[in-house]
C-alpha cells in the first residue's frame, strides 16, 4: 500500500471527526469508504452508539477501535449463518492486537487518562486517524484480492 493512501485515509477519518462525527462514526466511515464498491449510507447510524467508549461514557472500549471493527463487519462480514466469518474475525483479531500495541490499551478510560487534558478533543482525533491507518494497512496486507480495490 502506497504511504500516500493511508495518509489519505487518515487525514480522512480525522476529518470526520472534527467535523463532528464521533470516532467510532468517523473511522467506520472513513474505512468502508476507501473499500466498499457500494454506498453504505447507514454507516455511521450503525457506528454512533459506540463513540466515546459506548454511548459517550468513555468507559468501555475505545470507540476507534469499536469503529474500525464495524467497518470490518460491513466490508467482510456475513450475511447469513452458513456463510463465513473468518476475515472479519482474522482481521478484527489483529486489528485489535496492533491498536493496543500501538495506543497502550483498547479501554478508552485508559487511553484518555494517558492523553491528559485536552483541548477540542485533538488526542482523540489524532488516534481516530491513526487507528484508521492501521486498519487499512492490515486490509491491504492481509487480504488485498478480497478488497477489489489496490
Amino acid at each position: 500500500m502506497s504511504e500516500t493512501k493511508r495518509a489519505e485515509i487518515e487525514q480522512r477519518a480525522f476529518d470526520y471527526f472534527q467535523s463532528g462525527f464521533n470516532c467510532a462514526e468517523a473511522i467506520s466511515k472513513a474505512i468502508v469508504e476507501a473499500y466498499s464498491n457500494e454506498t453504505h449510507t447507514d454507516i455511521p447510524k450503525a457506528a454512533t452508539g459506540f463513540g466515546g467508549g459506548i454511548g459517550g461514557s468513555k468507559a468501555e472500549t475505545c470507540g476507534a477501535l469499536n469503529g474500525g471493527i464495524i467497518a470490518l463487519g460491513c466490508l467482510f462480514g456475513r450475511m447469513q449463518p452458513k456463510n463465513g466469518k473468518k476475515t472479519a474475525y482474522e482481521i478484527g483479531a489483529e486489528f485489535r492486537q496492533k491498536f493496543i500495541e500501538t495506543f497502550g490499551y483498547s479501554a478508552c478510560p485508559h487511553i484518555l487518562e494517558g492523553f491528559g487534558e485536552q483541548e477540542n478533543m485533538i488526542a482523540c482525533k489524532r488516534l481516530t486517524g491513526r487507528a484508521a491507518g492501521i486498519l487499512c494497512t492490515l486490509i491491504e496486507d492481509i487480504i488485498p484480492a478480497a478488497t477489489g480495490k489496490a
